[in-house]
Parts: structure tokens; C-alpha cells; sequence
């Protein structure tokens, strides 16, 4: 009598395991990722040596500020360090320089943003040596403001000539100046100019201004 053997799992009802599926082993290729790194490192180190370059040519000098009229002191305020690209053609002032230049009267007119360059600054006074302050209240001045160190003409206008022809005008008596100062204007709107004048010429003008007999005209600059 032949017996047939049984799975006891089949018995009790329990399905048969499953046979495992190996799955393939699915090797990502890193080759291209690697190109990509070291294209990336070649990039950011091209980057890099640019930059090196671009700011080791350059060297930090002395810009202004803000706006400063021509014959005024410098302040720390009115200059500000800045960094440029080294240019042969400019003779900026180095910023080692910059608390040097405080006290300094300016040569000419500074804009905001523009480079301090060695001509743009003195330390001569505004009344040279011959030249004698003479202190002139006026109600009328140019509209054009007057800043220290301009050229203007003292010009003789007595009242008794206010009627005079234009003839007789072009040849009131006239004095060169340089403006020191001008001070704010007074309740009833007149101003003091503060004129430089040659010795010569200063009782002159001190005598025109007592007699409140004197015009300013502005002497345009020589290269206007």
C-alpha cells in the first residue's frame, strides 16, 4: 500500500511561500557627475583668480563726499575713501593722505562722487602777502553765489552817478578782489563780503564802502 507524503502547510491551509526574485543590481554611472564636479571646481577657481586680479589692481584713494564750494576749509566729512582701478592717467590723492587734507582750502570747486587730486587743495591763505581785508556791506549781490577765493571787481558807483550814461559807466573806477567770505544775510537783507584787495587799493575801498558806493561784478573764469 503506497502512501503519499503531505505538506502540512497545504493541510493547514497556508498558501506556499513565494520563490525570492532576485532583482538586478542597477549600477548608476557616476562618470558623468564626476565631469560635472570638476568642471564646476575648474569654473569657480577661473572665477576666483579673476576676482584676485580685478582687486589687486586696485588702490584706495581720496573721493569727496559731498559738494564743497572752491576756497572752503575741508572737513572729515567732506571725504570719503574709495577703491579704483590703477589708471596711469589719474594722480588721485592716496587715502593714507586723507586726515592730511583736513584744514585744507579747496582750489576749485569739488562734486560729490569726483577723486581729490593734489591740485585741488592748498594750504596758502586767501590774503596773500600785499593784500590788505577790507569788509563791504551789500544789499544787492549776484545772483550767482559767491564763494571764497572768486574773482570779482569792486566797481565805484556813487550815488550821484546812478543817473550817468553807459558811456560814463564802463569808465567807473574798478578794483580787483578775491572773495574771503560772505556772511548770512542780516534782518534787512544785506550781506558782508569780505574782499582781498592789493595795499594799494585798500584805503580806496574801505572809503567807497563807507560811502555805500561799491557794485560787485563777477570776473568769469579764464577758461569759461
Amino acid at each position: 500500500m503506497s502512501t503519499t507524503a503531505t505538506n502540512p502547510t497545504q493541510d493547514a491551509g497556508v498558501p506556499a511561500p513565494r520563490p525570492l526574485v532576485r532583482q538586478p543590481v542597477v549600477r548608476r554611472r557616476r562618470s558623468s557627475w564626476i565631469a560635472l564636479g570638476v568642471a564646476l571646481i575648474a569654473v569657480s577657481g577661473a572665477g576666483g583668480g579673476w576676482l584676485w586680479l580685478a582687486t589687486s589692481d586696485r588702490e584706495a584713494v581720496v573721493a569727496v563726499a559731498r559738494d564743497v564750494p572752491m576756497g572752503a576749509e575741508l572737513k572729515a566729512e567732506d571725504l570719503v575713501e574709495a577703491r579704483i582701478a590703477t589708471d596711469p592717467a589719474l594722480d588721485p590723492v592716496p587715502a593714507d593722505d586723507l586726515k592730511k587734507l583736513v584744514g585744507k582750502r579747496t582750489t576749485v570747486g569739488l562734486e560729490k562722487g569726483s577723486l581729490l587730486t593734489a591740485s585741488s587743495v592748498t594750504d596758502d591763505p586767501l590774503v596773500k602777502e600785499g593784500e590788505q581785508l577790507v569788509g563791504v556791506t551789500l544789499s544787492r549781490l549776484p545772483a550767482t553765489r559767491l564763494d571764497p577765493g572768486q574773482k570779482v571787481e569792486a566797481v565805484h558807483t556813487p550815488k550821484e552817478s546812478a543817473a550817468s550814461s553807459d558811456d560814463e559807466a564802463s569808465k567807473a573806477e574798478r578794483l580787483q578782489a578775491t572773495v574771503i567770505q560772505v556772511s548770512p544775510a542780516d534782518n534787512s537783507g544785506d550781506r558782508v563780503v569780505d574782499l582781498a584787495v592789493n595795499s594799494i587799493d585798500g584805503t580806496t575801498l574801505a572809503q567807497w564802502a563807507a560811502d555805500d558806493a561799491v557794485t560787485l561784478v563777477i570776473v568769469p573764469d579764464a577758461g569759461s
